[in-house]
This record gives C-alpha cells, sequence and structure tokens, in this order.
C-alpha cells in the first residue's frame, strides 16, 4: 500500500503544498502487480481538500497476445485528482478521501492509472507472427510447415473463378 501521512495540509493555508517521492519496488495494486513505481507526486492544499499530482513511470511482467511469451511492459503515466478532505462533504466529483487520520492513500488512484496505461493487446514486438492456430508453434522461433492453403468448403467454388 502506497500511503502518506498528509496532516499538516489539512489545516494549513490554501496553496500549502508537500512533496511525495516515490520509489519503490514490488507493489499489489488489488489486482494488478508491478515491477516498481518511481517518481514525484506533489499533494497542494485547495479549498475542495488536496490536489494530487504529479508522474511516475513502472514496469508490469504481461504475456504476449499472439504467441504468449513473457512481456516486460514499460509505461509511465501523469496524474492529477482532488481528495476530499476528513469531514468534508461529499461531492460527486471528488471520488477519494483523505482518511480520518490524516494519511493519504494512492494506491487505488495509481491502480487505475496503471490500467488504463496498459495497452489493449500487448505485444512481444510489432511483428510478432503468433503461434500456428493447427500445431501451436510459436512462429517466431521455428518455421511451421502446416499446410494453411485450407479453404472454407462454402468458398471453395470462388477458387475456381480465381
Amino acid at each position: 500500500m502506497i500511503r502518506f501521512d498528509v496532516s499538516a495540509l489539512i489545516k494549513a493555508r490554501l496553496g500549502a503544498s508537500l512533496v511525495l517521492d516515490i520509489d519503490t519496488g514490488h507493489q499489489d495494486l488489488t489486482d494488478l502487480s508491478v515491477d516498481f513505481l518511481r517518481g514525484t507526486v506533489q499533494a497542494i492544499r485547495v479549498e475542495n481538500g488536496l490536489l494530487v499530482q504529479g508522474s511516475l513511470e513502472s514496469q508490469l511482467g504481461l504475456a504476449c497476445v499472439r504467441c504468449l511469451e513473457s512481456v516486460v511492459l514499460p509505461f509511465s503515466f501523469e496524474l492529477e485528482e482532488t481528495f476530499r478532505l476528513p469531514g468534508a462533504s461529499p461531492k460527486p466529483d471528488i471520488l477519494y478521501q483523505v482518511d480520518e487520520d490524516g494519511w493519504l492513500n494512492l494506491t487505488p488512484l495509481l491502480r487505475e492509472y496503471a490500467w488504463v496505461a496498459i495497452p489493449m493487446k500487448p505485444l512481444c514486438s510489432p511483428n510478432c507472427q503468433g503461434l500456428c492456430p493447427q500445431c501451436g508453434t510459436n512462429r517466431n522461433v521455428e518455421i511451421c510447415w502446416c499446410d494453411t492453403s485450407q479453404i472454407d468448403p462454402r468458398l471453395a467454388m470462388l477458387k475456381d473463378l480465381l
């Protein structure tokens, strides 16, 4: 869990800020595990709570969607979110809150930003040839000799026209 004590900012004047350095090893962000998190986040006291903004970088291991080989995917993201202070009235546009004891838990926010940064279909390389649908050979490593000229029997008559 990535938490920071921001209790000094709860009673501070508007515009007061605190710089939070993040440099951690492996982190579990609930349902997503990243190899590390590095970056700087600044918490600024604003009228509605704390404005948290910064930039982070990380990486995680995934499987290529074509050949199923392991891929290490580096990614970075800029974050900007307002956290509601304890005791403040709820507002629909502020989803996160500072804990009653003055701790800022960044884990749920970082989880959301990390999920958005991951590509829909991660690839080991842009020209990945994937697996053979018949024998399962990884075409990036070996040449597959399977017959790929099978034609759908419903379209076989069109072959004669070529």
